[in-house]
C-alpha cells in the first residue's frame, strides 16, 4: 500500500511528510545514483533506490588488486570500467563540484596520444601531428588529399541522425573511415560505425558542420574560443577544467562519495542486493516486489537499467513498450588488466593504445596501457595493459578466467610483441549489457518514452549516451522530469481533497 496521507479536509497547505512523493528507482549505476541525487536534494522527494548487486556503481568499479611479488605484497588501483570522463560534457565534472570532488581530480593522459590502429595485422601509428600525417603509412596520398579538401565539402544544416561511418565518409573520405577515424571511435563505443548513431556517439561533429560548415573550420574557431574563455577565467584567478577529469583513487571515488551522500540524506533509503522481479499498478502508484518477498510502493517508479532489464520489468502492465525497450541492441564487453614487471615488458611498440577495427577478426577489441595513462597510480616497475574483449569475438566472453588470460596474452605477443608473463589480473565481465545506439536510437527514444506508462520512467546509457557525462546527465534529467510530474499531481490531488476527500484516490489514479 501506498505511504501516501491526504491532508486534512480544506487544508490543502498542511501536507505531512509522509505525504511526499516517493520516488522509486531501480539500477544503483551512476544513472541511477544520479537521479537519486537530484530527487532528493531539489525536488524535496522520499527516495528509495534498489541496486540487485551488493555494490554501487554498475560498470564504474575500481579493483583494489592485491598480489606477491616475489614476497612482497603489492596493491595496485585498477579502473575496470570508464578511467576517466571528458569535461566537455559538463555532467560529470558539475556534479564532482557539488561532492567537494574536484579538487581530487587529476588530468588524464589523452586518450589518442601515441594510439596504434591494426592495419593488416600490422601496428600503425595514429598520425595527428602534421608531420606524422604527411609520413603516414597508415593512409594513402590520395587519401590525405581528400581529407585536406574536408572544408571543401557541401555542408548539411541539420541535425539529422545518420551513421558514423556515413559521417566520416562524407566529410573525410571512405579510406580515412576505414583506417582512421572508424577503427578509433568504434573501438571507443564497441561498435561497428556502419551502424552507431552519429548523434548518439559524437553529436558534437554534426554541431560542427552545422555551425561552421565543416570539421577543419570548426576544430580552428572552438581552439579559438577555448583561448579566449581561458583567458578570461584566469583574468578571475580561474581556470579551465582539464579535457579529460580523473580520480588518483580511481573512478569508484565519484560512485562511493556520492552513495555515502545519499546514504546521510533523511529522506532517502539505499538497498544492495535488492533483485526486483515484479512490477506492478496499484491505485495509487506502483508495488514492486523483490526476490525476498519484499514489497515497495512508489507514487513514482525510475528504471535505471539497461533497456533489457526494464523490458522485463514492465512487460505485466505495458507488453508494446516492453517490446520496444527489448529491441534496444546490447552486446557483451570485458576487460582484463594484466600487470608486467616493467624489466620484463618487451613490447615492439612503445605505445598507450591499440585501436583493432573488427576487419581484422581478432579476439580483442582494443588495449590500453594504464600506467602510461595514469603514472601516478603505479609504481615505474610495474606496467600494466588492460584489454577490452567481447565485441569482435563474442564467444571469448564465455572463456574462464585462465582460459582468458591465456587467449589475451597469446592476442598481446602476436599484434604487439609481448612475450612477457603477466603476474597477475583483474577481469570484468558485463554479458549482454552494452547497448548499441543504432541510426535512429534518439527517434525511437522518444517514442518508448512517450508511450510509457504515467509514472513509469526509464534513464541511462541505453537511451541517449552511453558515456559516465552522458548517464549523470540523463539521471538528473529524469528525475526532474518525474519530480515535476508527480508533484503536479500531489497537488491536484490536494486541491480535489481540499473539496470532496471521497475523490482524491480516483482522480490521483487518472493522472497516474
Amino acid at each position: 500500500m501506498n505511504d501516501f496521507f491526504p491532508p486534512p479536509a480544506n487544508t490543502a497547505s498542511a501536507r505531512p511528510a509522509e505525504a511526499e512523493p516517493h520516488v522509486l528507482i531501480v539500477g544503483g549505476g551512476i544513472s541511477g545514483l544520479s537521479a537519486a541525487w537530484e530527487a532528493a536534494t531539489t525536488g524535496g522527494a522520499r527516495v528509495t533506490l534498489l541496486e540487485r548487486d551488493d555494490r554501487w556503481g554498475g560498470k564504474i568499479v575500481t579493483d583494489r588488486l592485491t598480489f606477491d611479488d616475489a614476497g612482497r605484497t603489492v596493491t595496485l588501483l585498477l579502473d575496470g570500467g570508464p578511467e576517466s570522463f571528458i569535461t566537455r560534457k559538463a555532467a560529470a565534472w558539475e556534479l564532482a563540484g557539488e561532492l567537494g570532488l574536484q579538487d581530487a581530480v587529476q588530468k588524464a593522459g589523452n586518450e589518442t596520444s601515441n594510439t596504434y590502429v591494426l592495419d593488416n595485422g600490422e601496428p600503425k601509428p595514429v598520425p595527428l601531428s602534421p608531420a606524422k600525417f604527411i609520413n603516414s603509412t597508415l593512409i594513402s596520398t590520395r587519401a590525405k588529399l581528400r581529407l585536406i579538401a574536408e572544408p571543401l565539402v557541401r555542408a548539411r544544416r541539420d541535425m539529422d541522425d545518420e551513421s558514423l561511418a556515413s559521417f566520416v565518409s562524407r566529410r573525410l573520405g571512405p579510406e580515412t573511415l576505414d583506417k582512421f577515424v572508424g577503427p578509433i571511435l568504434g573501438g571507443i563505443y564497441n561498435t561497428d560505425p556502419q551502424h552507431q548513431s552519429i548523434m548518439v556517439s559524437s553529436p558534437v561533429m554534426r554541431e560542427m558542420e552545422r555551425d561552421h560548415g565543416g570539421l577543419f573550420v570548426a576544430t580552428v574557431a572552438r581552439g579559438v574560443a577555448k583561448a579566449r574563455k581561458r583567458k578570461a577565467l584566469e583574468a578571475q584567478g580561474l581556470s579551465m577544467p582539464p579535457a579529460f577529469m580523473a580520480f588518483a583513487d580511481g573512478s569508484q571515488v565519484m560512485v562511493d562519495t556520492l552513495a555515502a551522500r545519499l546514504h546521510a540524506l533523511p529522506n532517502v533509503r539505499l538497498q544492495l542486493n535488492a533483485d526486483v522481479q515484479a512490477l506492478a499498478r496499484n491505485e495509487n502508484g506502483y508495488v514492486l516486489t523483490l526476490a525476498d518477498g519484499q514489497t515497495l510502493a512508489a507514487d513514482v517508479v525510475i528504471l535505471a537499467t539497461p533497456a533489457n532489464v526494464a523490458a522485463r520489468l514492465i512487460n505485466g502492465i505495458d507488453g508494446p513498450s516492453a517490446q520496444r525497450l527489448d529491441a534496444i541492441r546490447h552486446v557483451s564487453i570485458g576487460t582484463i588488466s594484466l600487470v608486467y614487471r616493467t624489466r620484463e615488458f618487451d613490447a615492439a611498440h612503445a605505445f598507450s593504445g591499440l585501436m583493432i577495427p573488427r576487419r581484422e577478426h581478432r579476439a580483442i577489441d582494443a588495449v590500453t596501457v594504464t600506467s602510461a595513462r595514469f603514472p601516478e597510480r603505479i609504481p615505474q616497475e610495474y606496467t600494466v595493459v588492460r584489454v577490452f574483449f567481447g565485441g569482435s569475438a563474442p564467444h571469448i566472453m564465455a572463456l574462464n578466467d585462465a582460459e582468458l588470460r591465456a587467449a589475451v596474452q597469446g592476442e598481446l605477443r602476436l599484434l604487439l610483441g609481448i612475450n612477457a608473463q603477466s603476474i597477475a589480473v583483474a577481469i570484468q565481465r558485463w554479458p549482454n549489457a552494452y547497448p548499441q545506439a543504432d541510426v535512429g536510437q534518439l527517434a525511437r527514444v522518444d517514442k518508448i518514452e512517450r508511450g510509457l506508462p504515467k509514472g513509469i520512467y526509464v534513464t541511462g546509457a541505453s537511451y541517449r549516451g552511453i558515456g559516465v557525462p552522458d548517464c549523470v546527465a540523463q539521471g538528473r534529467a529524469t528525475a526532474a522530469e518525474a519530480m515535476q510530474a508527480v508533484l503536479a499531481v500531489q497537488t491536484q490531488t490536494v486541491t480535489v481533497e481540499g473539496l470532496n476527500p471521497m475523490h482524491s484516490m480516483s482522480n490521483k489514479e487518472e493522472a497516474l
